[in-house]
């Protein structure tokens, strides 16, 4: 967690997006559950939570809930409400809101604070708010918090939160290096190896062969709704233009006789020169150098002689040439022919020997002999300008609220409608449709609008091509119809009853191997394809190079020398019975103290972390934190889709 803050504080606010301020005190704050074991009271009304003086109301927090649905849907386009929900959305979203506001009070108390000044700065700061100009633009900012649902003082406090999490969590954070006695026992844990033995007992061995009619087929789809739920589906409207619809006026002669004389330098005669050069730091050495070339070296090999290497330049001016060595230097080398040496001659950053090793020469052209150049570049200004334009005025008139149909009425373009779309643009109801890749940037900003009918701007192709659309309907994530998914939902009630058998034969396994079988043998007795592997490693070895660690090792890992533990295996394959056999743990004070400080340097983020949640468990301890455990269970049940929508 400490990398977070790290790589947070080393940039901008700028490099958020756009929804991210509604979950900055969750990316800032890893904590655990914040309601505990204490019981409700305190609350009243439709508050969810107290925390210190401030209460987070019912309303609040399902809006909250949506955003930061929003959010994560741009990361998983297929995830449904219900699913975030199960996922544990919800809980986070509440730990984001209650860390937040004790922080603010507790950070409050004991002396700290954040200026009004200091929040319009970062609000100031970020890019998303920033208009064609590139600076602070109020219509682009009013226009962000009305399509991401939140409001202004939502932000404030947002910015507020952080740039006091800025004063206090860094610096508590922040930790140089940890001493050697305290990394070596860590250093012991990482190198520790461990060996057990593994056998699986997979679900579809057991898996029953009949069906269990309709009725409990419609049970089981009631329990695993979120499995078979056909994620959101949205239906677009759109509008395509780009420049073939933009008129651009002609280029005219006094344009064009314009441009010419406002860039006659552009058109005049000019020279531009190479040069191979050597820089030496004193006279002396400068001079071996170019008596050596005169004799008949080449310059790269004088160079190399006095224990110095020559380059060459690319074509330059004499203005280029004078930047970069002195005006006195570009003169002469631009009066000296080619293959001649030049120097040696001072600068400002030593002793110069060039030769010049190319001179070219461009003449000067009139105004006919430019116009066709001029007529061409003065043509794509103008198209730029045009679509920029009619871009612009399009962009207005969706953030005055105009409608898709008004906006393509307007400016005669043709209104398309897709069928009902999945976030990555199939339409299951319609097979065979499919949209051409380059509306990627539409369905995706279709995906992310909270509701239908507000119209948006898509860039299809950079600065060719883009699309006005709108979300005309939304298709609620749900399951397909019953007789349409009963071959699918009776294949996995058969892996789901396997799954209880290969869970029954596991537990067998481990009270078997309590009472005294070895692992092989209880396997053995268990059924068919129960084989027994041997696992292990180095604790120091586990996720290397970003892979995720298998979850038998992550088990193995945490269990006592001689147990044995079961495993289930997701998505009803099965389930594995692990045995931990050895554990070979080195004495601390016997380890290499260069392998020691190697491990204490990345441990020190750790206890790091290790503070700052410390600090933040202590503000919610401070302050007070009181949850209403029921209203947090029925809005529960409300954004799962299981219950009335609460009020």
């Amino acid at each position: 967690m400490i990398t977070n803050l790290r790589n947070l504080f080393s940039s901008t606010i700028g490099k958020f997006t756009a929804l991210a301020f509604i979950v900055l005190i969750g990316i800032l704050f890893a904590l655990g559950d914040v309601t505990g074991n204490a019981s409700f009271g305190g609350l009243g009304g439709a508050n969810v939570a107290k925390v210190g003086d401030r209460e987070i109301g019912l309303g609040e927090l399902r809006d909250r809930v949506r955003q930061s649905y929003n959010q994560a849907r741009q990361q998983q386009p297929g995830l449904t409400m219900a699913a975030f929900v199960e996922g544990g959305g919800l809980d986070q979203v509440l730990g984001q809101l209650v860390d937040g506001l004790a922080f603010d009070q507790f950070a409050t108390k004991i002396g700290f604070s954040v200026s009004k000044r200091q929040i319009d700065g970062r609000i100031a700061d970020i890019p998303a708010f920033s208009g064609v100009s590139g600076k602070f633009d109020q219509k682009t900012f009013e226009n962000f918090l009305r399509q991401n649902g939140m409001t202004e003082a939502q932000l404030r406090q947002e910015l507020r939160q952080q740039l006091l999490l800025e004063q206090i969590g860094v610096p508590i954070g922040t930790i140089p290096r940890l001493s050697p006695g305290v990394a070596r026992p860590y250093a012991a844990l990482l190198l520790e190896q461990r060996q057990g033995q593994a056998t699986f007992i997979p679900a579809s061995a057991f898996a029953p062969a009949g069906d269990p009619g309709d009725a409990a087929l419609k049970t089981f789809l009631k329990q695993n709704v979120s499995k078979f739920t056909v994620p959101e589906r949205r239906v677009v409207q759109y509008a395509l233009f780009d420049r073939s619809a933009v008129p651009v006026p002609p280029v005219s002669d006094a344009e064009i006789a314009k441009a010419y004389k406002d860039n006659a330098a552009q058109f005049a005669a000019s020279e531009t020169r190479r040069f191979a050069q050597v820089i030496a730091p004193d006279q002396a050495t400068a001079n071996a150098i170019a008596a050596k070339v005169r004799g008949g070296a080449s310059l790269a090999a004088a160079a190399q002689g006095a224990g110095l290497s020559a380059s060459t330049t690319g074509e330059l001016t004499q203005s280029a040439y004078a930047a970069t060595t002195s005006d006195a230097i570009a003169k002469t080398a631009f009066a000296a022919k080619q293959g001649d040496l030049i120097g040696p001659v001072q600068s400002g950053l030593g002793w110069v020997v060039a030769r010049v090793e190319g001179v070219t020469a461009k003449p000067a052209r009139d105004l006919a002999a430019a116009t066709p150049e001029i007529r061409v570049e003065l043509g794509k200004n103008k198209a730029n300008e045009a679509i920029v334009d009619y871009y612009n005025a399009i962009q207005d008139a969706v953030n005055s609220g105009a409608s898709i149909e008004e906006i393509a009425a307007d400016r005669k373009l043709k209104v398309e409608e897709t069928p009902a779309l999945l976030p990555s643009g199939r339409a299951p109801g319609t097979p065979g449709f499919a949209l051409a890749a380059e509306y990627a940037p539409m369905i995706s900003g279709a995906f992310q609008t909270s509701g239908e009918g507000e119209a948006q701007l898509a860039t299809l192709v950079e600065n060719e091509k883009f699309a006005v659309y709108s979300v005309k309907s939304i298709v609620a994530a749900a399951p397909p119809p019953f007789a349409q998914i009963r071959g699918d939902l009776l294949g996995e009630w058969r892996f789901a009853e396997g799954q209880k058998v290969a869970r029954d034969k596991a537990r067998a396994i481990v009270k078997a191997v309590e009472g005294g079988k070895s692992l092989t043998e209880a396997a053995k007795a268990s059924g068919p394809n129960a084989g027994v592997q041997t696992i292990g490693g180095r604790r120091a070895e586990l996720g290397q190079d970003g892979k995720p660690v298998p979850p038998e090792l992550a088990l193995l890992f945490s269990m006592a020398k001689g147990s044995v533990k079961t495993l289930e295996i997701p998505g009803n394959r099965g389930w594995m019975v692990i045995a931990l056999t050895e554990v070979d743990r080195p004495d601390p004070k016997a380890i290499d103290p260069a392998r020691v400080d190697a491990i204490a340097q990345p441990l020190a983020p750790a206890f790091g972390n290790e503070l700052v949640e410390q600090f933040a468990a202590e503000a919610k301890r401070r302050v007070g934190v009181k949850i209403n455990k029921d209203l947090l269970e029925t809005l529960r049940k409300e954004l799962a889709g299981t219950a009335p929508v609460g009020e």
